[in-house]
């Protein structure tokens, strides 16, 4: 992890409040549900680690996330918004739910 990932992550945990994106969705039967992703650090990435949004990830052993490479260009807040556009698109393009 470089050294402005780390600058990120004390930023991310110093700002009391949860890492998480809770996101309003619809399932297939149209009704409502929550999408709840937690949000950390690996390596030079930004995770947001969920539950599947599609079959492929459902019948895959791996855990449901969406990441993206950290820019030293960038500030938390856009690292942030960019992760959580990455995030919706994942859900809508997903097929399970839709986003509210």
């Amino acid at each position: 992890m470089n050294k402005y990932t780390q600058q990120l992550q004390k930023e991310l945990n110093s700002c009391g409040k949860e890492p998480e994106f809770e996101i309003e969705v619809l399932d297939k039967q149209g009704e409502q549900d929550f999408i709840s992703c937690e949000i950390y650090f690996r390596g030079n990435s930004i995770i947001a680690e969920r539950v599947a949004v599609s079959e492929r990830e459902e019948k895959s052993e791996f855990v449901a996330c969406d990441k993206l490479k950290v820019d030293e260009a960038f500030s938390l807040d856009e690292h942030l918004q960019e992760l959580f556009d990455i995030v919706i698109d994942s859900i809508n393009q997903g097929g399970l739910f839709s986003v509210v």
